[in-house]
């Protein structure tokens, strides 16, 4: 039998990996500065950092990159084993991880061949005397030929280091502002200089900026946190509006030294990794804050393509990060200005920590002031105190007068489910005169649309709510309270008023417009009635989220072999270059991978949400004030209607739709494995940054976050960064998950003309007390 050789075309090979590891042509800069940083780091580490001046040094012009560095060098060995073998790094050494270095994946000569036709490498290792220099032809790689040019220099270099000389492609854009703006978030903190084209874009102190107080800090302090898995130094400093500001450092891992530190501050974007202060990716590590800054941690991993974290570093960090918010709350709760921080309060609800909420403030009736919680007991001692949650000022006159005190209620959460908490466990009498059921409808006196909205609502309650106990009854309520939830054992027992006007609406649409009867429902309690009886939700709980976890990790498993099959790209090149997958499974397995992990949008596949989906532009009423529109809440359910489009454009800003305009449709898989934590409550998070936008939902239980996270092809204009919680306004149709865009940021994923793909990760953490885990 005849046999054909098998040949691989080297150059195609080249430019295929490198347009799959890496985000975009400046990336060739990124990697060369890095291995750059890596020489630097360590020649210091073996001969001193007061040995020699660092310094890179990046000349950009038309066609042309020179990189240079005075860093330890590189021998014919080195150059051999390492720089032109793909896949074999010389920095998985002892030597290198104490010097700490920043790459490990071997990716040397490969990085550059995306884009440069040519590339010379002149070396001098500080072990020898010799300068060597090697270079290359891409069109000339081969893998069964010697290619690359190798020459001891006569003229010898007087310091060790590297120069790589990169001729890039004709026709590839390299702009210099573009070029410096695409590094600095990688290089900005480096302590060594890097100077482009003579312009400096390193040695940014980051810890310095720390220092620094717009205004003196109200509380400014040191803590010694030791509790579980983790030990650390954090100072942390609060402003006197409230805002929170902390450095970690002398962080221990188990009893073992990781080195580094964080630095973050509340609401100043997206948090940004580090290893070695060289920049890694943004960080979608959740946290109760907002905090945006730096974690500069040496055991950091990013993905090949140096474009996301990697899973075990983001679960570290989330870990780590909670335990520091534990430990510096306890101390936080002991300022009144804490009171004008949101994020602390819902911290508190969060976490279960109502013993931090003595410097929380509650309304004090009659006059306009409000005390502190932990005064309550002090007024006690002279009139009798009541508290009311109310809004009836009929009520607040009755019991706020010269003979009692009433303590009124906020009407939004999370701050009245902290003051609730706190005055009932002080044993704080409720008005007497609170809401009552003056009388129940008559059956008989209903008619039939209000019969089936109260039908309607139980079946809603049972299917999507899982309260499969419950009864929904008219009834007249006083004090004008247009519905009322009780629990009477096992039943939860909802009453809403026929003087209601949200139910006034669900029940007219009866009469009017029964295709979008079942939608308004849905709306209704969304909007109006899972605030009052959310805690009887089961899956609200722990144990609930527990539960949860169980179907998501069937879910996983289900798909385990899709997953398994397809691998990761960098996982699968590193099996490529070692011999273990031959060339043809490498191509079709990344072709596979790349298509799962794209998402590809075209102007036919952008609709309007109201010809879509017609029930999603009506609304049962204005959202009930006393509703947290930043708490968990559940999707707005569409699921009996069917849409093929991924984008929806409603043609207005609908109060009940959080005036977002523009929503995003999940990938497929995300809908496949994840359907089920979208079905529960849940927040919603975005941060962005550089070509990245990462969506963090976290369910009502707070102990399970899933992470979505898109790269754009193009980077966001003029750098914008920033982060920000957002009200969930989740959409799920019968086959496909909405999420809204940021109004921000809808001109990245506003279509009018032809398409636009971008790149999808996503991911779930768990936490149940400490017991972490991916789902």
């Amino acid at each position: 039998m005849k046999k054909l050789n098998f040949e691989i075309e080297v150059t195609r090979v080249l430019e295929i990996l490198s347009n799959d590891i890496y985000d975009s042509p400046y990336a060739l800069l990124r990697e060369n500065i890095q291995n750059a940083y890596d020489a630097i780091l360590m020649r210091q580490s073996q001969h001193g950092s007061g040995s020699f001046v660092p310094t890179i040094d990046v000349k950009i012009d038309e066609g042309i990159i020179i990189i240079s560095d005075n860093g330890v060098g590189m021998n014919e060995v080195v150059l051999q084993n390492n720089f032109w073998k793909a896949g074999s790094s010389g920095k998985n050494t002892d030597i290198a991880r104490r010097a700490g270095v920043v790459g490990t994946f071997g990716i040397g000569a490969m990085a550059n061949f995306g884009i440069a036709n040519s590339l010379t490498v002149v070396s001098r290792s500080i072990d020898g005397e010799q300068t060597i220099r090697t270079s290359a032809r891409r069109e000339s790689l081969s893998v069964t030929k010697e290619c690359v040019e190798f020459e001891v220099l006569s003229d010898c270099r007087t310091e060790p280091g590297t120069t790589i000389e990169a001729h890039i492609d004709a026709g590839v854009g390299f702009d210099l502002d573009a070029a410096i703006d695409y590094l600095n978030p990688f290089v900005r903190f480096l302590e060594i200089p890097v100077v482009v084209n003579g312009k400096l874009i390193s040695k940014e102190d980051y810890v310095e900026n720390f220092a620094k107080n717009a205004e003196p800090p109200l509380a400014h302090d040191t803590l010694s946190v030791r509790e579980n898995e983790f030990s650390c130094d954090v100072e942390f400093k609060l402003a006197k509006n409230g805002t929170v500001r902390l450095m970690a450092s002398n962080i221990n891992h188990n009893g073992g030294v990781v080195s580094g530190n964080i630095v973050l501050e509340q609401n100043a974007g997206s948090i940004f990794g580090l290893r070695n202060r060289f920049g890694l990716a943004p960080f979608p590590a959740p946290n109760s804050f907002n905090f945006g800054g730096v974690v500069n941690l040496n055991n950091l991993q990013p993905t090949a393509g140096r474009d996301s974290i990697g899973r075990d570093s983001i679960n570290f960090v989330t870990r780590l990060l909670a335990t520091i918010e534990g430990a510096v709350c306890e101390r936080l709760a002991e300022f009144e200005a804490i009171d004008n921080n949101p994020h602390f309060l819902t911290f508190i609800v969060n976490r279960s920590r109502y013993d931090l909420s003595k410097k929380i403030r509650i309304d004090l009736k009659p006059g306009q002031e409000s005390i502190l919680l932990e005064a309550v007991e002090k007024i006690r001692d002279g009139k009798p105190v009541y508290f009311y949650g109310g809004r009836d000022q009929t009520t607040i006159l009755a019991f706020g007068n010269e003979n009692s005190f009433l303590l009124h209620l906020s009407q939004g959460n999370p701050r009245r489910k902290i003051q609730l908490s706190a005055i009932r466990k002080m044993g704080v009498e409720e008005v007497p005169d609170r809401p009552q059921i003056i009388s129940l409808t008559d059956r008989k006196d209903l008619s039939t649309a209000e019969v089936a909205t109260a039908i309607r609502i139980s079946a809603v309650l049972a299917e999507d709510y899982l309260i499969g106990e419950n009864e929904v009854q008219f009834a007249d309520i006083s004090h004008q309270v247009p519905s009322l939830v009780e629990k009477d054992g096992e039943v939860v027992r909802l009453y809403i008023s026929r003087n209601s006007g949200a139910v006034a609406q669900v029940v007219e649409t009866y009469n009017t417009a029964y295709e979008v009867f079942g939608g308004f429902v849905k709306d209704f309690i969304r909007s109006h009635l899972f605030p009052k009886f959310s805690e009887f939700v089961p899956s609200s709980t722990r144990a609930g989220a527990e539960a949860l976890q169980k179907i998501l990790q069937k879910n996983r498993e289900l798909f385990k072999y899709e997953q398994d099959d397809l691998g990761d790209l960098d996982s699968l090149f590193g099996e490529y270059v070692s011999g273990e997958l031959e060339f043809s499974e490498v191509l079709k397995r990344s072709t596979e991978i790349q298509r799962s992990h794209a998402q590809r949008v075209d102007e036919g596949q952008v609709g309007s949400a109201e010809e879509e989906i017609p029930s999603l532009s009506h609304s049962s009423g204005e959202i009930d004030p006393i509703v947290d529109i930043f708490a968990p809440m559940p999707p707005i359910d569409r699921t009996d209607s069917n849409t093929e489009k991924k984008i929806l454009k409603t043609a207005e800003r609908y109060p009940h739709l959080n005036s977002f305009c523009l929503f995003l449709c999940l990938s497929e898989r995300v809908y496949r494995r994840h359907r089920d934590f979208f079905l529960e409550p849940h927040t919603t998070k975005v941060i962005w940054g550089m070509h990245r936008i990462v969506y963090i939902f976290t369910h009502a239980s707070s102990n399970i976050s899933l992470y979505y996270d898109i790269e754009l092809k193009e980077r966001l204009t003029d750098d914008s960064t920033g982060g920000s919680a957002v009200p969930t306004t989740t959409i799920l149709t019968n086959e496909k998950i909405f999420i809204p865009v940021l109004n921000e940021l809808e001109e990245y994923f506003d279509i009018k003309e032809g398409s636009k793909e971008f790149f999808v990760r996503h991911d779930l953490i768990t936490d149940f007390g400490g017991r972490n885990s991916e789902v």
